[in-house]
Formats: structure tokens, C-alpha cells, sequence
């Protein structure tokens, strides 16, 4: 970015707090260009057997527009430090009155900030949007990002659960659609997750199951086993199977988390492994099968299969980080000393291989 225009951003408003466009530079605030991935890699592997990686600077991607396919490439690949500058770049380059693109070029800065952990800034320049374009000329998409946003800035989970009730209800009065209603479902019981309010979840998950359909369902009930509601998630297993036939993934995978919530491992772990072998590139289901072997008291047939599912698939398992998180206490579990620091540091290498921008380096359990 030219100096000129660092000078400008630094003062963050103009004079009476006001913005001039969606293009106005001064809505922007630096891009946070760290990676908690190679930092990671300077600290614990040997500059020898680091993988290359890609580092985006400011002057690769200022003064001009890139077009949709390049950013959707960035998308793909995870390179989220290199779609927030090439879509703040598009922004400021694009006419202040052509407001749809300016709007799409939004979704993706905010996107990337968010995907890149920079949800608080993410949260501010969100704030500097709306005094310059209201909600409802907002797509979908972002206005879905702004709902999302509090809660992965702040923690204010509460705040989220109400924007995305807001969507939702709005969605629901029209006939055409399902595939929101479904998505902002799904987005809400993720919420509930994160809230830890077992009342207030109960209140939200009962909204959330008036819809009929077996994945919002199934999700549901797997939300009630985590609160320890296993008659509630009985009964909406029971819905789903009257939905879906009783040998379909969908039934088997809740049948198998109905099992592990009874501890019964030596069930859930057969149909784990049904599925598994069914549909090899199911990873919940490879997850669980290699936790059934932990708690069946075999660490290292655990440690094999995350192994294989994560060499099998490095761009997808192998960058999954509930299976690297997973992995890494395998061997918390079976090493010490040198031998578990040899054998984090060569999982860091492979991670680094595959992963984009954003991975959570606390997976590892490196300290």
C-alpha cells in the first residue's frame, strides 16, 4: 500500500465521524499478515525441513481489481491473507457507485478476515460499513458474516444467536428458502456449542428442531448428547429414522453417538467402521472409529488410524484440526521427551504442507 494512502487510513474518520463510500479507504484497518502456522515452523523445525509456504505482502496485491475467479481460488486453496488484501485492493479500486460489486467485494474481505482469525477487526470495519450502506442493500452472505461476527470476536454468542434468529425468521417466510433455513440452522447450533448455557442451548435447540429436516435433526440431537439431554436426542433420532432408511450413514452415525453417549464403544465402534468402510472419505466417521479404539485402551491402533485417514487425505483429514488435535494426544498419551517433540514437529511439517492460512497451532499441543 503507498504511503500516501497508510497516512490517510491511519486517521481512521473524517472530520463529524463520517464515511465517504464503500470504497473509502479509511473503512479499512491494516491487514494482520502473521501466521500462527510458520510461526510455528521457526519454532520448532529446522529451517532445512520447513515446508515452503506462501508469505502475501501489501505491494502484490495494491492499485488495482481482481476478479472473481482469482479470489475464488484463494477461497479454495485457504489463502486468506492474500483474499483480504486482494479484495481490499478491488474495493478501493472499484467506482463508488457501482455498490452490488462493492458489496461482493465485501463478502470476501470479511470473509478472509474472519477465516484468518481477525474477527475483531473483521467486527470494527463491519461497524464503519453500516454507517455508509444500510443492512438491507447488504447480501446475504454478509449480512450472514455479521451475524457470525460477535460471537468469534468478543465471545458475545447471545449477539449471534440473535442476528441469526433475525435471518432466520426472515427466511422462513418465504416458500423458496430451504437451503438458507437449513444453513443458519446449522450456524445456530454451533452457537450453542460455543455458549456452555445448557438452559438457554435447551431453548434454542427446540426453535431450531421445528424444522423436518433429518440433518438439522440429527445435528440437533447430537447437540442434546453433548448437554447430556439423551432422551431429548432419542426422540429426534427416532424422528430421523422415520425419515431416512435405517441403513442410510446418516441413521448408522447417530445410532453410533447414541452408543458412545451410553458407553457402549464396542457398538458405536461397529458402526463407526461400518460407515467407514462404506464411505472411506467420511471423516467424522474415521474420527470416532480411532477414538473408540483410545477408549477401547488401544492408543496406538488409535495413533494408526488417524495416520492413514490423514495420509489418505492430506489437503482435507490432514488439515482437519479436531483429527490433529486428536492425534497429537494420541501421543501425549503413548511418547514423552525427545520422542513426542520428533513426532509433533514432523505432524507440524505435514500440516504446513497442506493447510492455508488461519490453522489453529493449538491442535498441536505444542506447549
Amino acid at each position: 500500500m503507498t504511503s500516501l494512502l497508510s497516512g490517510i487510513r491511519a486517521n481512521s474518520q473524517s472530520p463529524g465521524g463520517v464515511y465517504r463510500s464503500l470504497n473509502d479507504p479509511r473503512l479499512f484497518e491494516p491487514t494482520p499478515l502473521r501466521d500462527s502456522l510458520d510461526e510455528a515452523l521457526t519454532t520448532y523445525v529446522s529451517s532445512d525441513s520447513r515446508p515452503r509456504r506462501d508469505a502475501p505482502t501489501l505491494s502484490d496485491f495494491t492499485r488495482r481489481v481482481h476478479g472473481y475467479e482469482i479470489l475464488n481460488q484463494y477461497v479454495v486453496g485457504g489463502q486468506w491473507r492474500a483474499l483480504a488484501l486482494a479484495s481490499e485492493s478491488s474495493i478501493i479500486e472499484t467506482f463508488a457507485d457501482d455498490q452490488r460489486t462493492l458489496l461482493k467485494y465485501w463478502v470476501y474481505r470479511i470473509l478472509a478476515l474472519t477465516q484468518m482469525g481477525a474477527s475483531e477487526v473483521a467486527d470494527r470495519e463491519l461497524g464503519r460499513l453500516e454507517q455508509v450502506s444500510g443492512l438491507k442493500k447488504w447480501p446475504f452472505e454478509l449480512r450472514v458474516l455479521r451475524a457470525q461476527v460477535p460471537g468469534l470476536a468478543h465471545g458475545m454468542w447471545i449477539k449471534s444467536v440473535d442476528r441469526l434468529c433475525a435471518l432466520l425468521r426472515g427466511c422462513r417466510r418465504q416458500a423458496d428458502q430451504n437451503q438458507r433455513v437449513f444453513r443458519l440452522s446449522l450456524m445456530l447450533l454451533k452457537c450453542v456449542v460455543e455458549m456452555q448455557d445448557s438452559s438457554l442451548a435447551t431453548q434454542i435447540l427446540d426453535q431450531v428442531t421445528i424444522e423436518d429436516d433429518p440433518l438439522v435433526l440429527s445435528a440437533a440431537a447430537r447437540m442434546y448428547l453433548q448437554l447430556g439431554g439423551i432422551p431429548a436426542a432419542e426422540r429426534l433420532f427416532v424422528r430421523v429414522e422415520g425419515m431416512v432408511a435405517k441403513d442410510d450413514k446418516l441413521t448408522l452415525m447417530n445410532r453410533a453417538l447414541y452408543a458412545v453417549a451410553a458407553g457402549k464403544w464396542e457398538t458405536a465402534r461397529e458402526m463407526f467402521a461400518r460407515v467407514h468402510g462404506e464411505c472411506p472419505e467420511h471423516l467424522a466417521a474415521g474420527n470416532n472409529l480411532a477414538l473408540c479404539d483410545l477408549y477401547l485402551g488401544q492408543p496406538q491402533a488409535m495413533l494408526n488410524g488417524l495416520q492413514a485417514l490423514m495420509g489418505e487425505a492430506p489437503a482435507a483429514a490432514g488439515t482437519s484440526e479436531e483429527l490433529v488435535f486428536n492425534y497429537c494426544t494420541g501421543l501425549d498419551l503413548h511418547y514423552d521427551g525427545a520422542k513426542l517433540r520428533d513426532a509433533k514437529a514432523k505432524k507440524l511439517v505435514e500440516v504446513a504442507t497442506w493447510a492455508g492460512d488461519g490453522f489453529h497451532t493449538s491442535s498441536f499441543k505444542l506447549t
